[in-house]
Order: C-alpha cells, then structure tokens, then sequence
C-alpha cells in the first residue's frame, strides 16, 4: 500500500457517505416525510460539512497530482540510468555480472514505480469523477 491510498480511501467514502446524506434529505423533503424546518436545519448541518469534505477532496488531490509528478521525475531518472548501464555495459567498462545486478535493480524499480504512476492516475481519475457535493447540497435547497 502506497502512503497516500489512506488519505485517497477516507476521501472517497467520505464524499460517497455524503451523497447518499443528501440524495435521502432530497427524498425525504420531497415526499413530505420530514417537515420543512427539519429539512433546513439538516440542511445547514450538511452545508457546513459539505465545504469541509470538498476542501478536504481539493487538499487530496493536490497531494496525489503533486505525488504523481515526482513519481513521473523518478521514472524519468530510472529510465537514464537503465540507459547508462547498458552503454557502460556496451562500452565495457563495467563487467556481465555487475550489469546484471545493476539492470534487475533498476527494472525491479522502474516496474515499482511504473505501478505507483499507473494507481495515482487511477486515484485522481477516481477522484476527479466523484460528485462536487457542494453543486448537489445547494440544489437539494430547492
């Protein structure tokens, strides 16, 4: 598990708890089955949290795109130094089994690394497609 899935995992269910929240005050308003001042008590209730997990899916995002371009800059530096091994190894200044070593070394970390790219990108996309909960708690006014 990489550090910032923990951080990626509370976002998402807490933005999926919080739709639910909201679509069922939208349901339960409409139907009559709560009064009107119920509705708009729970409403500012909601309101209030809303800004705070908005703010808080923002703070995570920034953080997984941050990640995501650093995680980008080392794939960047492990594919030179596959390059410069294989040229040293061609040149033959370094011997068979120490480029050997070298090479399992870095593609083992490449491949790491290639994996941590390919799940931030999942995450933001992820991210990115939930709800703006804000835009669903305002209409829910209505």
């Amino acid at each position: 598990m990489f550090s910032w899935e923990s951080d990626f995992e509370e976002a998402v269910k807490t933005i999926n708890i919080y739709s639910k929240k909201i679509q069922t005050l939208k349901t339960l308003r409409e139907s009559g089955k709560i009064s009107e001042k119920t509705a708009e008590f729970l409403q500012k209730e909601f309101d209030n949290y809303v800004k705070t997990i908005e703010a808080r899916k923002q703070t995570v995002l920034e953080k997984l795109e941050t990640r995501l371009k650093e995680v980008q800059q080392q794939m960047d530096v492990i594919e030179k130094l596959i390059a410069n091994n294989e040229i040293r190894f061609s040149a033959q200044e370094i011997s068979e089994d120490r480029y050997t070593k070298i090479a399992t070394a870095l593609n083992y970390a490449l491949e790491e690394t290639r994996n941590e790219y390919e799940s931030l990108r999942e995450a933001i996309s992820i991210l990115t497609r939930l709800p703006e909960l804000i835009s669903r708690s305002e209409n829910t006014e209505s």
